[in-house]
Order: structure tokens, then sequence, then C-alpha cells
């Protein structure tokens, strides 16, 4: 009888060597490759929104120190109590500078100094951006010598200025605070 050819190769037959994938290995590897794909982009969308919050921290550090400067620059500055919107590097920032009278002294130490008449004034600049349920803000504060009242003397005998308004200065675009 003849013998039909098996399927199977013999023991005494080499075994043909096979050439590429199989199916199951090529879905395994597109599923991990995948896989460090969302990972790549989840950083890297993480890292962009970090950079664009730090942007954002250093932009408003630079205004506030620049508007505190120029508060502290001149002390008969008039500050407006209204807030201001700027643009800057295509976030917009608004800022708001207020000024309270600051009571360095206690009532008694008033009363055994009674030659320190200088008034105190905290400066305090907010700035502000991103939208407006989630609003971040930076505040710097300092003090600067309050200006005495217009015509009164000052230490070196002079009479301080009579007008520090803005109407009265073209350079100082700012309204003065009621």
């Amino acid at each position: 009888m003849p013998r039909r050819p098996s399927s199977r190769p013999s023991p005494a037959q080499p075994r043909a060597l096979q050439h590429g994938f199989t199916l199951l290995e090529v879905l395994v590897a597109m599923v991990l490759i995948g896989f460090g794909l969302a990972i790549a982009f989840t950083a890297i969308s993480g890292t962009a929104r970090l950079d664009d919050k730090i942007n954002g921290h250093t932009a408003a550090m630079a205004l506030a120190q620049a508007k505190l400067d120029e508060a502290l620059a001149n002390p008969t500055f008039a500050v407006a109590d209204d807030a201001v919107d700027q643009g800057y590097a295509g976030t917009d920032f608004g800022y708001r500078i207020h000024l309270r009278p600051f009571e360095a002294l206690t009532r008694a130490q008033q009363e055994r100094l009674p030659a320190f008449r200088q008034k105190i004034e905290e400066v305090e600049v907010e700035v502000f951006w991103g939208p407006k349920g989630n609003q971040q803000v930076y505040r710097l504060n300092s003090y600067r010598l309050a200006p005495p009242p217009p015509g009164e003397r000052t230490a070196g005998g002079a009479a301080a200025p009579t007008s520090s308004t803005p109407q009265n200065n073209p350079q100082n675009p700012v309204r003065p605070t009621p």
C-alpha cells in the first residue's frame, strides 16, 4: 500500500525554517508601542502646561515688581484704585495698586516720641491673570514714607508740592485715589 504523505514532518525530516512574525506577536508589539506613545504624549502635554504656568508666574512677578518700583520711586505718586489690564507674551494681565496708612508706632510710643511725625504707607501690588473662574494672583507688598499733605513743611523746610495729580503731569497716566 502506498504510503500517504503526512502533513507532520517525521523526525527524520528536518523542519523548514520559518521567517517573519505571527499575527499574535505583531498585535502584542503594536499594543506595547501604543501604551508607550500614550505615556509619552501625556508627559509632554503635562510639561507644556507646567511651562505655560511658569511663564505666567514669571511675567506676573516682573509686572508686579515694575509697578511696585514705580510706586516707590516717587513718593508723591498718586495711585489709582481701579484695575488695569495689560497683555504680555500672549497673556492678559491685570493689576491693582493699593495704598493704606500703616501705623508703625503704638499710641504710647507716639506719645513718647512726639517729634516722629512721619506717616508710613503700605503699598500692595496685585497682579492677576487667567480665566475668570480660575484666576491666579501674585501680590507684592512694601512700605514707603507717605508724602506730606500739600502746603505742609517738610524736614528740609521746603513746602510739599501742592499738585501731584496725574491731570497736571502728562507722564503719569494714572488717576489719583479719592
